[in-house]
C-alpha cells in the first residue's frame, strides 16, 4: 500500500503536505528485501545513524527469528529517494491497558533499533512517519520505537518534531551500557580504566598464561582463513553455560545462518573486527565486532572452557579496548552489553544511552491513552525505585 500526496489532496481535514513526501507500508519478506537492495544499502551507507541490524542482509536473514509477527516495512520517500526504513510489528496491551499499538520488530539477537534515516532528512522522515502512522489501521493507538539510541540524531527529531506538532510522545525504559568513545580518549591507556586491583589481578592471571606457552593477539585479515575462523569461533562459543542453557549461536539454525552472513558481509564491507587470543598458535579466546561508518558494535565472544581460570576473555577486551584507543578513528563503540555488566562497565568508560520513544497518533481519544499510559509508566517507574 503507497500512499502519495499532492498539494490538491487534503491528508485529514485541514491539513496538506508537500508533494514530494511519501510512504510505503508492506509486509517484510525475503522479496522485499532483495527487491530494494540496492536502495536500502544506498540509505545505510548514508544514514545519519548507520545500524549494522538493520541492513538488508541482516534484516532479511532475521526473519526466521521474528516467528509469526508478520512484520511490516515502512518506507518514507521524498521526491523518490528513500530517507526512511522503519520495521514494524503489532502487538497488544502496554502498561497494564488493553490497547493494540505496534512497535519495533526486533529480535534478541538485534542490539539497537534505531530506524535508518537518510543524514539531512531527519525532520522530512518524522513528518512522513507521523503521516503513515494517523492514517494506520484506527484500532492502533500510538508506535513504540524500542531500543533507540536516545541521545541520537533520530530521537531528538523525532521529540522536537513532536514538541512542535503538538503531538504526545515520551522515552521510557531508560538504561546505560557501557562503551567507549576512542576520538575522544584518542591515546589514553586502556590500564588507567581499570582499578588498582583489577589491573594487577589482571598482570598476575597473564604472567600465569604466559607461563603455559606463547601468547598472541590475533586479528583476521586474510578471507581465505575467514571460514575456519567463523567455524572454530561458533563452536567454542557453544560450550560451557552457553550450550547448556541452549542459548548459543549453533543452537538455533536460523541463528547460525545469521552469523555467517552478517560476518562474511561485514568482511567484504570492510567492517569486520575479528580477534583471537592463541596459546602457542592455539586459540583460546575470541571477540567479534562489526563497525558502521564510525560506529561500532561489540557483538560476541567465546572462551576455550579449559582456560576458563585464566580470564581469556577478559584479556581480550583489554585489548580491544587497546585497539580502539589507539586507532582513535571511531567515535563510539558500543559494548551492546547487560546495562549490570560489571567488568565490562568497569573496563569500558563511556556509555551508550538506550530508550523506547512512545509516540501517539492524532486525535483526542489516542492523545489521551498516550497521556495515560505516561503517568501509569511513571508511578511504575516511582513505585520500582523505592
Amino acid at each position: 500500500m503507497e500512499i502519495a500526496i499532492s498539494n490538491s489532496q487534503a491528508v485529514d481535514a485541514g491539513e496538506r503536505i508537500d508533494a514530494d513526501l511519501s510512504w510505503s507500508c508492506e509486509n517484510l519478506t525475503q522479496d522485499i528485501c532483495a527487491t530494494l537492495k540496492q536502495e536500502w544499502e544506498n540509505l545505510a551507507s548514508a544514514a545519519t545513524e548507520p545500524n549494522p541490524f538493520q541492513s538488508p542482509d541482516y534484516v532479511a536473514h532475521s526473519l526466521p527469528l521474528l516467528g509469526d509477527w508478520s512484520p511490516q516495512l515502512i518506507q518514507i520517500r521524498e521526491a523518490g529517494l528513500l530517507i526512511g526504513l522503519v520495521t514494524l510489528r503489532r502487538d497488544w496491551g502496554y502498561a497494564k491497558l488493553p490497547l493494540l499499538f505496534w512497535r519495533t520488530a526486533l529480535h534478541h539477537e538485534q542490539f539497537l533499533g534505531t530506524p535508518l534515516v537518510r543524514e539531512g532528512c531527519e525532520e522530512a522522515f518524522t513528518d512522513g512517519l507521523f503521516k503513515w502512522l494517523d492514517q494506520a489501521p484506527r484500532d492502533c493507538f500510538f508506535i513504540n520505537l524500542t531500543v533507540m539510541s536516545s541521545d541520537g540524531a533520530v530521537a531528538k527529531a523525532l521529540a522536537v518534531r513532536c514538541g512542535q506538532t503538538g503531538r504526545v510522545s515520551f522515552a521510557t525504559n531508560h538504561y546505560q551500557r557501557a562503551a567507549i568513545r576512542p576520538r575522544a580518549r584518542s591515546g589514553a591507556s586502556a590500564e588507567d580504566m581499570l582499578r588498582p586491583s583489577r589491573r594487577k589481578n589482571l598482570r598476575k592471571t597473564r604472567k600465569k598464561l604466559e607461563a603455559l606457552g606463547q601468547m598472541e593477539f590475533q586479528r583476521l585479515n586474510d578471507k581465505g582463513e575467514l571460514d575456519a575462523w567463523i567455524e572454530h569461533f561458533l563452536a567454542m562459543e557453544d560450550t560451557g553455560w552457553k550450550h547448556e542453557e541452549g542459548s548459543s549461536i549453533l543452537s538455533c539454525p536460523h541463528e547460525t545462518q545469521l552469523y555467517r552472513v552478517l560476518i562474511r558481509g561485514a568482511f567484504d564491507a570492510g567492517g569486520l573486527h575479528f580477534n583471537r587470543l592463541c596459546l602457542d598458535g592455539k586459540p583460546i579466546a575470541y571477540t567479534l565486532d562489526v563497525t558502521a561508518g564510525p560506529l561500532g558494535y561489540c557483538l560476541k565472544s567465546a572462551i576455550d572452557q579449559d582456560y576458563r581460570k585464566y580470564s581469556p576473555g577478559v584479556l581480550m577486551e583489554q585489548e580491544t579496548l587497546k585497539h580502539y584507543l589507539g586507532k582513535g578513528e571511531l567515535a563510539l563503540v558500543d559494548s551492546c552489553s547487560a546495562p549490570d555488566n560489571a567488568m565490562l562497565n568497569e573496563m569500558w568508560p563511556d556509555k551508550v544511552a538506550v530508550c523506547d520513544l512512545i509516540i501517539g497518533r492524532k486525535g483526542a481519544g489516542y492523545q489521551l491513552a498516550c497521556k495515560l499510559i505516561h503517568a501509569i509508566k511513571k508511578r511504575m517507574n516511582a513505585s520500582a525505585k523505592t
